[in-house]
C-alpha cells in the first residue's frame, strides 16, 4: 500500500482495557505489514507494555504524575523529536492534549496527528463543571489534531452537539478485533473447575474493568434473582472491594466468582452461557465483539454505540441501563432457551467476521494516515 511508515501510538498507559487491547492489535498488524511502531505512554507503561514490546513496538513512558502538568508537553516533544514518527495516533483525549501540542511545538515539517475517541466523555460526566472542563480539554486538544475519529456514531454526534471539534475533522471508524482464535485454550469445563463452578451450572459472565461506569453491581443484583445461576466477573479495578461487599450482603458468595485480571479472556468467555454488559456508558465495546467471536450470546445496556451494532433479538438482547427487572427478564429468557442462545451466539459471530475485524480497522486507519501525509504535501519517510 506504499512505503512502510513509522506509526507512534499515544495512550495514557497500556493498562488493561478494550482501548488498550485494540492498540496492541493495531501494533501487531502494523508490524506484520512491515511498519515501525512506537507507543508513547503519558503516565506509565502499564500491564500490556510487555505485549507491545513482544510484538515489536518501542514503548516509551513520560511518567507524568496525575494532573495536567503542562511542562510534560516539552518532554513529549523531546520524545517525538527522538522517535521521528511519520504519523501520531492518539487514544484518549489526555494523550491527544499532550502529544498533539508537543507535535506542534516541533514545527514544520511535523508528523500529522490522528486521534481516536473511544468513549463519550460527556455521558461519563454529570454536572456543569465536569462537562465544561471536558469541553475545554477536548477543544484545546482538537486544535492540535488533524483528524478526529470516533469509534461510534453516538460519540461523533456528541462531539458535534457540544461543538468541541470542527465537523470537518470528525469521522467514524468502528472498532475491530482479531478473528484468529487461540488454538491452545483449555476446555470450558477445565476453566469452570478451576473456579469451582459445576460443569452443568448455567453461567452469566462479563469481562471488563471493575469500575462504576461498568455497573457490575447491577449484574450482581440481577444474579441474586436468578436461582442457581452462577456469575463470573473477569477483570479487576477500583470497584472490586465494593462488589465483594455487595456479594456478601446479598449472600451470594457461593454463586459469584471473581476471576481477577486475565491476560487471555477468551478462555473465560467460552465458559459462559451468556455474556452481559450492563454499563451506563460505552463507546464500542471490544468485550462484546470478543464474546460474539466466542459464540456467546449477549445481553447489553442500550447505551453508546451498542444499539448501532446490535440487532435487537437477532444478534443480542438490549435492556435499559440500570433496570434490574429488565435485565433479569432478558437473562432469564436466554438462560431458559438453549436454541435462542445458539442462534444469537452464531449470529453475533457472523457479524464480527463480516464487519468488525482487526484487518478492516487497521486498513481504515492506514488509509487515513497516508491521506494526512499526502495532504501535508510530503511523502512518508521510508521507515528503516
Amino acid at each position: 500500500m506504499g512505503h512502510p511508515l513509522h506509526i507512534a501510538h499515544g495512550v495514557l498507559s497500556l493498562d488493561v482495557g478494550g482501548l488498550e487491547r485494540l492498540v496492541i492489535g493495531l501494533v501487531r498488524n502494523a508490524r506484520r505489514q512491515g511498519h515501525r511502531v512506537s507507543v508513547v505512554c503519558i503516565e506509565r507503561p502499564g500491564r500490556l507494555a510487555a505485549e507491545a514490546e513482544a510484538a515489536g513496538a518501542v514503548v516509551v513512558s513520560l511518567d507524568k504524575p496525575h494532573g495536567r502538568h503542562p511542562e510534560y508537553v516539552d518532554r513529549a516533544a523531546s520524545v517525538l523529536s527522538d522517535l521521528r514518527p511519520d504519523v501520531i495516533h492518539t487514544h484518549q483525549i489526555g494523550a491527544a492534549w499532550f502529544l498533539g501540542r508537543a507535535a506542534r511545538r516541533l514545527g514544520p515539517p511535523r508528523a500529522p496527528v490522528l486521534h481516536t475517541e473511544h468513549g463519550n466523555v460527556f455521558a461519563e460526566r454529570s454536572g456543569w463543571w465536569p462537562t465544561l472542563k471536558a469541553r475545554l480539554i477536548i477543544h484545546t486538544a482538537a486544535r492540535a489534531v488533524d483528524r478526529y475519529c470516533c469509534v461510534s456514531a453516538e460519540i461523533a454526534s456528541a462531539i458535534a452537539r457540544w461543538r468541541t471539534v470542527p465537523r470537518a475533522k470528525v469521522e467514524v471508524v468502528p472498532n475491530g478485533i482479531s478473528t484468529d482464535r487461540p488454538c491452545d485454550l483449555p476446555p470450558p469445563e477445565v476453566v469452570r473447575r478451576s473456579l469451582g463452578i459445576p460443569a452443568t451450572a448455567l453461567v452469566v459472565g462479563t469481562v471488563g474493568r471493575l469500575a462504576e461506569i461498568k455497573q457490575q453491581d447491577i449484574l450482581v443484583r440481577a444474579a441474586g434473582k436468578l436461582p442457581g445461576v452462577r456469575l463470573l466477573l473477569v477483570g479487576d479495578g477500583p470497584e472490586r472491594p465494593r462488589l465483594e461487599a455487595l456479594v456478601g450482603e446479598l449472600k451470594l458468595s457461593d454463586r459469584v466468582h471473581f476471576a481477577g485480571y486475565q491476560p487471555c479472556p477468551e478462555q473465560f468467555l467460552r465458559a459462559m452461557d451468556v455474556f452481559c454488559l450492563p454499563s451506563r456508558s460505552e463507546g464500542f465495546p471490544i468485550s462484546l465483539l470478543e464474546a460474539w467471536l466466542a459464540g456467546v450470546p449477549a445481553v447489553c445496556s442500550a447505551v453508546g454505540g451498542i444499539p448501532d451494532v446490535v440487532a435487537q433479538g437477532e444478534t443480542a438482547l438490549l435492556v435499559p441501563t440500570g433496570d434490574v427487572p429488565a435485565l433479569v427478564d432478558a437473562l432469564s429468557r436466554l438462560l431458559d432457551d438453549r436454541d435462542l442462545r445458539g442462534r444469537l451466539g452464531q449470529a453475533g459471530q457472523q457479524v464480527v467476521r463480516e464487519r468488525y475485524t482487526l484487518e478492516r480497522v487497521t486498513s481504515e486507519y492506514e488509509v487515513r494516515y497516508r491521506s494526512l501525509l499526502t495532504t501535508r504535501g510530503g511523502a512518508a519517510r521510508c521507515a528503516s
